[in-house]
């Protein structure tokens, strides 16, 4: 991209960071998280887990403003180019088509939804999944360049159904109530941090894709601030007091009782939609680059993607929300640590990178290998550490020699 184009400003990549979070995902995870802690203890996850994605993204977003290049590029200094491409475009691409089920799922659970309410035939949520699932694969496919204009409509449609989820839940309810809440389960507070840092794993690997363009290293930190921590600690906020407050985790449920359920699933299954567009595209993107498919093969490499992301909605992957996290957790942040030490603690970055960095690889196995194997609740904290320590080791004992 030429250099005229790297004027985005903060509040310009603060939007696009907004319009990724407001989703129902963001929402999941405030009633995923209250089920098992108080709503205090839920809000405290949130800000140290965002927070700390955020950090990692800043570091890797400065990289990116100072060499102007997208994550794979980047990372092809700590990993090699083709270790880049293998590791960081295979993960990329498998999150984006576990997301994309996920969000299929949901929407295909709105509309079975939706149709009981009008008194319709009762469709089981496999058969729903699967045709939602399908037209936005298609949409991905052939109908990309309409996507903003789904999105102008979408992200204003959702906010103002939480406002009214909210305003009609603080009618027959307060906040004291909310604050007071104890859940039957508990969850340990370092787990539910790293639940929420695995939310926007993926988000922070990725973030030189967008944040590369900013103006300065400046915009590219405050947008990824601005844009991300309080918009997911409001959804985060709003998914749990309307699990609370409706007596069900079930976020299809939880609108499903908020009243004018057509107009309230209708709006779920359009927000779902216009992320989920987004996130097989990034997903056929990223299978395209790895294969070495060519631009022209793009098309046919979504749809071939879009339809394992479509068998697991069908499968119901909505059920497995929180393992799907943690297993994102555990391979995203170590890409992260390596390239963080690669950059900064081991000064080893290099423009003309080799084929495969072996010590890279070696050392995002060997973290995601101790987030596996250890039980400590700090485990995702420690996967990202001992990554970039392993790395700046190995660089270290390759100068010595």
């Amino acid at each position: 991209m030429e250099n005229n184009q790297n004027t985005t400003k903060w509040y310009s990549l603060a939007g696009i960071w907004f319009g990724g979070i407001v989703s129902v995902p963001a929402l999941l995870v405030g009633s995923t998280l209250i089920a098992s802690l108080r709503f205090n203890h839920s809000m405290w996850a949130g800000l140290i887990g965002f927070s700390f994605v955020v950090l990692f993204m800043s570091l890797l977003s400065i990289a990116a403003v100072e060499k102007r290049k997208a994550t794979v590029s980047l990372a092809s200094s700590s990993f090699g180019v083709n270790g880049a491409k293998l590791i960081v475009g295979l993960i990329i691409g498998l999150s984006t088509i576990g997301w994309f089920g996920i969000q299929s799922n949901i929407a295909g659970a709105s509309f079975s939804k939706i149709l009981v309410e009008m008194n319709g035939p009762e469709i089981p949520v496999w058969l729903s999944s699967i045709f939602w699932g399908g037209i936005m694969v298609l949409t991905a496919v052939f109908g990309f360049k309409y996507l903003k204009w789904l999105n102008y409509i979408a992200v204003p449609a959702i906010i103002v159904l939480l406002i009214y989820g909210l305003v009609i839940t603080f009618q027959t309810h307060n906040i004291q109530e909310i604050i007071n809440f104890t859940p039957k389960e508990k969850m340990p507070l370092l787990q539910a941090i790293g639940f929420t840092i695995g939310f926007i794993s993926v988000g922070g690997v990725i973030s030189p894709d967008y944040n590369r363009f900013a103006a300065t290293k400046k915009d590219a930190i405050l947008g990824s601030i601005f844009g991300i921590i309080p918009s997911a600690l409001c959804l985060l906020a709003i998914g749990a007091i309307l699990a609370i407050t409706q007596g069900t985790y079930d976020i299809v449920e939880i609108f499903s009782t908020l009243g004018f359920p057509f107009f309230a699933m209708s709006i779920l299954i359009l927000a779902t939609w216009t992320s989920n567009v987004m996130n097989i595209y990034s997903s056929g993107l990223a299978f395209n680059n790895l294969l070495n498919r060519g631009d022209k093969n793009r098309s046919k490499t979504t749809l071939i993607v879009g339809l394992f992301g479509i068998l697991l909605a069908a499968l119901g992957v909505l059920s497995h929300f929180m393992s799907f996290i943690s297993l994102l957790t555990i391979t995203i942040t170590p890409i992260a640590g390596v390239m963080i030490s690669d950059y900064y603690i081991s000064k080893t970055y290099k423009e003309d990178a080799q084929k495969f960095n072996w010590k890279g690889i070696f050392s995002w196995i060997s973290g995601v290998i101790l987030m596996i194997s250890m039980t400590s609740q700090i485990k995702n904290i420690i996967g990202i550490i001992s990554a970039a320590i392993a790395y700046y080791i190995l660089q270290k004992i390759n100068k010595d020699l």
